[in-house]
């Protein structure tokens, strides 16, 4: 095969060509390809899918979306699936096992060969969003006494199966993580060079419990392809990878996004979410922050009479609340980056809040300048430009007070800081911005 064959053009392949060419082609084609060429289609995939080798199979159930896996398994019989998934890496697995009923993903461990099963049952055992619960076992582990001709060899035999060979892991008899290999420094090195010379004993590697987004920081930090993990006595248990870490950070990321937004969390795609299931995602923080607003109606009332002698201040109620909001909504968005990126903390709360006051009395003022002049060039009466003006001043100020400093205060109660953002604080600001006003106006411009 000579030519690169993508969409219906690869369905025809498989559908013409015999088992072992199919299966030769295969080799050189991605299998997201594959995945991409086969929900391209309208038909039934199982006649596309019945002719690919087990192997290619496993990578494209791994390729596959979460909710999609199992749906893509059950097209085969029993056998067929124990089979392909002993081709499947054990993170990917376990996640297709953690996505089934427990009834079923019981019945799929079980039918498995022993050590495979033990496997999976530990994985299963951690938390999903953890080290351990996004790790892979497949890993390849080396000798001290080898030499570069002897290391190349043993990978040749041994590292098919592995999650990837971009490092070798030194590791003593009771398992403990005692240094690492880049195998781009075993490759360049002559063949009778010993290992001894090329080991490194300093091994970044993470514990089981750490949190995905907190691995994530240090992947980022590091850039290295693949970081261990280890339990508590050091013992290496797996390997996370790169690619993996990109499937959390995209996860992450969009939970985020959705929080931000006041939408529950949901893992399914929107043009395949029903009507419904997005109603629901949407309609208790929306209840929330409904109900929320009434403490601005009741503001409002409070200073009805007040502001019944002076129709013309209402007018400026949506700007100063607009206002506010987006102060908020610009201070939260940038305090909730930076901790994301691991660049903020709670222990930087004071040195946020002296930032923020210093920003926001610069802001303020300038906006607070350009609006006195607006209404004095517009109404003509410059105690009504003083007092929208003082209000917006005010009102700038407590919008990034508040916007900065609630995502640092829920991180510290172990709350997820995006929770904290536009929708919220802009309800609280709307609040405090409809009380400074009022207040100001009461004592500056209303007739007593």
């Amino acid at each position: 095969m000579t030519t690169k064959l993508t969409g219906l053009e690869l369905l025809q392949f498989l559908v013409e060509k015999s088992p072992e060419e199919v299966a030769k082609a295969l080799e050189h084609i991605h299998p997201a390809d594959i995945l991409d060429a086969l929900e391209d289609y309208e038909g039934d995939p199982f006649i596309f899918l019945v002719r690919m080798p087990n192997d290619v199979l496993a990578a494209i159930l791994d390729e596959a979306e979460e909710d999609d896996k199992g749906k893509l398994l059950d097209l085969f019989p029993s056998h067929q699936k124990t089979d392909i998934m002993s081709e499947m890496a054990s993170d990917e697995l376990a996640d297709l096992l953690g996505n089934l009923d427990p009834e079923e993903a019981a019945e799929l461990i079980h039918s498995m060969d022993e050590e495979k099963a033990s496997q999976l049952k530990d994985l299963l055992k951690y938390d999903p969003e953890t080290a351990g619960g996004i790790m892979a076992t497949e890993f390849v582990s080396i000798s001290t006494l080898m030499n570069v001709e002897d290391t190349l060899k043993y990978l040749q035999i041994h590292g098919e199966d592995a999650e990837t060979l971009n490092y070798l892991y030194i590791l003593n008899p009771q398992r403990v993580l005692k240094g690492v290999v880049a195998l781009r420094d075993i490759v360049v090195r002559p063949f009778d060079e010993p290992l001894t010379d090329l080991i490194n004993p300093n091994v970044i590697s993470v514990p089981l419990e750490m949190d995905q987004e907190e691995v994530g920081h240090i992947f980022q930090k590091y850039g290295f392809s693949s970081i261990p993990v280890v339990d508590e006595e050091q013992r290496m248990m797996g390997i996370i990878t790169a690619d993996d870490m990109m499937e959390v950070i995209v996860e992450e990321s969009t939970e985020d996004f959705e929080r931000m937004g006041a939408l529950a969390h949901n893992e399914g795609d929107y043009l395949e979410t029903g009507v419904f299931g997005l109603a629901r995602r949407r309609i208790f923080w929306l209840l929330f922050l409904m109900i929320s607003a009434t403490f601005t109606g009741m503001i409002i009332e409070r200073y009805e009479a007040a502001l019944a002698q002076v129709v013309v201040l209402m007018a400026f109620v949506p700007m100063l609340m607009d206002t506010g909001g987006n102060a908020g909504s610009q201070s939260s968005t940038l305090i909730i980056r930076g901790m994301a990126l691991g660049k903020i903390d709670f222990k930087d709360f004071f040195a946020v809040l002296s930032k923020e006051i210093r920003v926001s009395a610069v802001v303020g003022v300038m906006l607070g300048a350009v609006n006195m002049l607006r209404i004095w060039l517009m109404k003509g009466d410059w105690m009504l430009g003083m007092t929208v003006s003082l209000a917006m001043f005010a009102t700038v100020m407590a919008a990034n007070l508040v916007g900065c400093t609630l995502p640092l205060l829920a991180r510290k109660i172990k709350v997820d800081p995006a929770i904290m953002a536009a929708p919220v604080i802009t309800t609280i600001v709307d609040a405090l911005a409809l009380i400074v006003y009022f207040w100001l106006a009461t004592k500056l411009y209303i007739p007593a």
